[in-house]
């Protein structure tokens, strides 16, 4: 593939007609960096291996801002003039791609490898952005370093070395998941060589949350050391817009170092494929103590994929068919969220949506009384003898205006059908897996259309073996879905 592609663009670059050579050039180059990271914009200037203008300008959108780097295209000759041309844009941080119009490239690449370092300019050529193209769809961790390289990269980075980088990166995430020293120390390395402070840092973080999740201690990291653990709010909002990374031992690893309360600080808006994968593969570990149910038929351009997680009015949120659910780790996170007040549920509502859920407290509104049953041990209110002697006539009219659920962890949620919220009792942290299990069939009639695609949802991966939780465990649910 490397060898058509640069003889592509040799055939490009000595097309007889002058306007035609420099439209296809560019063309063959935008469209290999685009293979790239498919995420950036290109804009295409109208100039082509000028002394000060760049021939392209990347862009993509990092923690709300619009970040921007040029790209120079170079026909390089004497290496001594190369590095002369370098070193008057140098100040850029540009990255400068070497074209193949002699035999001289390799020469005068090689000749600013310490003045490129210095200026945290990459310089490359097609080879080099060639083989980053392939490793990108290759190796889904290599992703990650590949579009790293192009928004903060930094060196000469030809074939060979592009081809180093992915290994040394997907070697060391591999050994971090075994908090494996040698290996994870290579990775920090080619961060720290090749990728400019910033960018180093940001994914040193991600290195060191693999390492942590699991079970290596921090002192041991062999890099530099974030003591909190944690992922910035800049770092995880990149990862979270970069291309889909279909991995999900990465994603479980990481969510060891994410807290709910963090991911609603992100700008992530609308539909993003990598907080899925974030949320489903750590949904027993990442935990809210409130939900608020926003109901009615909602707009979505996102087609089929409801239930999806988004990230909605600085709160994380759970798009249905027909509702939203906003999660947060306290009541005040969620009070700028106004829900339409409901009537309660009927008895038979209740029944029906409980099903296997464990319901140990009810309160009954008739008018302008209220009655409140308690059930002990296992049994769930709706089994008890005191709920089943309640009469017809005071069943029948009453509502059910809130309800105490009960997870499968044994922790107790107080669900309010009236004003569509849910809180957990005391302190406890309900995980997302329980408010998805033992509160949002209460609050809300699941569409037996949704009820497969929400059951898959479920699926949890498990930190010691990776195992999915099945669908038919889902309490009720399955009932449901054979009704």
């Amino acid at each position: 593939m490397s060898t058509s592609y640069a003889a592509a663009l040799r055939e490009a670059l000595f097309d007889p007609d002058p306007n035609s050579s420099v439209r296809r050039t560019k063309e063959l180059v935008g469209r290999e960096l685009l293979d790239v990271d498919p995420r950036i914009d290109i804009k295409n200037t109208e100039y082509f291996n000028h002394t000060f203008s760049p021939d392209f300008v990347l862009s993509w959108p990092e923690s709300g801002r619009t970040q921007k780097r040029f790209v120079f295209l170079r026909l390089p000759g004497e290496p001594k003039y190369f590095v002369e041309e370098v070193q008057e844009i140098a100040n850029l941080h540009p990255i400068i791609f070497g074209l193949e119009g002699d035999n001289r490239l390799d020469e005068s690449i090689a000749s600013v490898q310490d003045l490129s370092y210095e200026s945290d300019t990459l310089v490359t050529d097609v080879h080099g952005i060639n083989r980053l193209a392939q490793n990108r769809q290759e190796r889904s961790i290599a992703n990650l370093v590949s579009s790293a390289l192009l928004r903060g990269g930094r060196g000469v980075i030809n074939s060979s070395e592009a081809n180093n980088i992915s290994t040394s990166v997907t070697q060391g995430f591999d050994a971090a998941r075994r908090a494996e020293p040698g290996p994870t120390e290579l990775a920090v390395e080619t961060f720290s060589r090749h990728l400019t402070p910033g960018k180093s840092r940001q994914m040193t973080q991600f290195l060191q949350a693999v390492w942590i999740s699991s079970h290596g201690r921090i002192e041991g990291f062999p890099g530099p050391r974030d003591l909190s653990g944690d992922i910035s709010d800049e770092s995880l909002e990149y990862l979270l817009h970069f291309e889909p990374i279909s991995d999900p031992e990465f994603w479980r690893a990481l969510g060891a170092s994410v807290t709910v309360d963090q991911i609603s600080r992100l700008e992530v808006s609308g539909y993003h494929e990598n907080l899925q994968s974030l949320i489903q593969s750590n949904l027993d570990r990442l935990w809210s103590r409130n939900l608020r149910l926003h109901s009615g038929q909602l707009p979505t351009t996102t087609g089929d994929r409801s239930p999806f997680w988004s990230v909605s009015r600085q709160a994380l949120a759970l798009h249905g068919d027909d509702y939203i659910a906003y999660f947060a780790q306290s009541s005040a996170d969620l009070k700028h969220i106004k829900t339409d007040r409901g009537h309660g549920l009927s008895v038979a509502d209740i029944r029906r949506r409980a099903q296997e859920i464990h319901v140990s407290e009810l309160t009954l509104r008739g008018g302008s009384e209220s009655l409140t049953v308690e059930a002990q041990g296992r049994q769930s209110v709706l089994e008890t003898k005191t709920f089943s002697s309640l009469p017809e006539s005071v069943l029948v009219p009453s509502r059910v205006t809130k309800a105490t659920s009960n997870t499968p962890s044994g922790q107790e949620i107080h669900c309010d059908f009236v004003e569509r919220d849910a809180r957990a009792v005391t302190s406890a942290r309900i995980s997302l897996e329980d408010w998805l299990l033992a509160a949002l069939p209460l609050l809300w009639p699941i569409s037996s259309s949704e009820l497969p695609r929400l059951a898959n949802s479920f699926r949890v991966i498990s930190q010691d073996e990776l195992a999915f939780v099945e669908s038919d465990q889902l309490p009720g649910m399955q009932a449901e879905i054979d009704e």
